[in-house]
């Protein structure tokens, strides 16, 4: 008689393994916020063991590396304006980016207790190189014609690839790298994954599960009418001026939003029939845009304004908290937030011939 599956597999058949390496921008694009909810959900899977991260000293020192950068980078913006800050009550904050060592170790050692948190497992690198070296002549991933010396993420991913061959186990790369999606197949053992929600979604809940929701939202009208009220009331931001085009953007705002298309679904959390969700959407927007051309002063025109419309397709990632019966395919809605999403248009996507003197 076979062994019953682990309860784990029972739970959690969405997840090909629980094996996941997280490469260096995936981890920047949840802004190395480590208690925030992608993060730290990641590291509360990890830590029941329904996940195993896996990590390389080149991923360490990737991190470490940009979050010395950013902190650069946020330093030099609050000291620019520590007065305000100061007199808003955030003088504590500006003593601790005044001392540089100091708050770097702090992000430093916040990054290892996440680790540690986790029960990240070290890979060992790879001492070999040849079969990198004859991937870089090759121009097989991760090395593509425009990106030639991706020697770090090549040494990680052919690490991990032979941890999984010793260990006879598969792993994720977590990745939105064309290139490193280029060294994971279907076979394995490297398997694809384009963000860390996805991941968290894979191991929330089944594939059954996921498959009906992503339905049931597809076909919601409330879902539909709820985003296109909200984008409508959005306030569009836009650069304004073009030196080379003497073209300046005054005015813009949201004329018409219309279809509205689910593109997939992560889902974040499951307590009983409750979700909190994550879908991609497509969205068709209608801008108007008031464009100011400059005059020629030199023979005295003055300055004129038209009025434009653009359709353009934009993206959106609400945060959908909701109920959902699956034997009934009924959906009841608590919530559906585009908080801090916008619409933007650049002075360089106007096409200016069609309104030039």
């Amino acid at each position: 008689m076979n062994e019953p599956a682990p309860e784990s597999e029972i739970k959690r058949p969405h997840l090909r393994t629980r094996f996941v390496f997280v490469d260096t921008q995936a981890l920047r694009k949840a802004r190395f916020d480590w208690n925030g909810r992608a993060l730290s959900k990641l590291a509360e899977f990890a830590k029941a063991g329904q996940l195993r991260l896996l990590v390389t000293d080149i991923t360490i020192g990737e991190v470490k590396s940009q979050l010395r950068e950013l902190f650069v980078e946020a330093s030099s913006s609050v000291m620019k304006h520590s007065g305000i800050l100061e007199q808003l009550g955030a003088s504590l904050a500006v003593e601790r980016v005044r001392d540089q060592t100091t708050a770097i170790s702090t992000l430093e050692a916040a990054f290892d207790g996440f680790l540690k948190h986790a029960k990240a497992v070290k890979v060992p690198l790879i001492s070999d190189v040849n079969a990198i070296l004859d991937d870089y002549f090759a121009r097989r991933p991760p090395f593509s014609a425009k990106k030639k010396a991706e020697f770090p993420d090549a040494i990680s991913v052919a690490s991990i690839r032979r941890w999984c061959q010793q260990n006879s186990s598969t792993a994720y790369v977590v990745s939105d790298d064309p290139d490193l999606r280029g060294c994971c197949s279907e076979a394995g053992p490297l398997f694809h994954s384009e963000s860390i929600a996805e991941i968290i979604s894979q191991a929330t809940v089944s594939q059954e599960v996921h498959d009906a929701l992503e339905k049931a939202l597809g076909a919601s009208e409330y879902l539909s009418d709820s985003i296109i009220d909200e984008i409508k009331g959005f306030d569009v931001e836009y650069s304004r001026y073009n030196r080379a085009e003497e073209v300046n953007i005054i005015a813009a705002r949201v004329e018409d939003v219309y279809s509205v298309n689910v593109l997939s679904l992560n889902v974040l959390e499951q307590e009983g029939q409750t979700f909190t969700c994550e879908p991609e959407i497509e969205v068709e927007v209608s801008l108007g845009i008031e464009v100011e051309v400059q005059g020629r002063y030199d023979e005295y025109e003055p300055s004129r304004h038209h009025w434009i419309s653009q359709t353009r397709t934009e993206y959106f990632y609400p945060e959908v908290v909701l109920r959902f019966d699956q034997l009934t395919g009924n959906l009841e809605f608590d919530s559906i937030s585009l908080a801090g999403q916008t619409v933007q248009v650049s002075i360089n996507e106007i096409n200016s011939r069609s309104f030039r003197w």
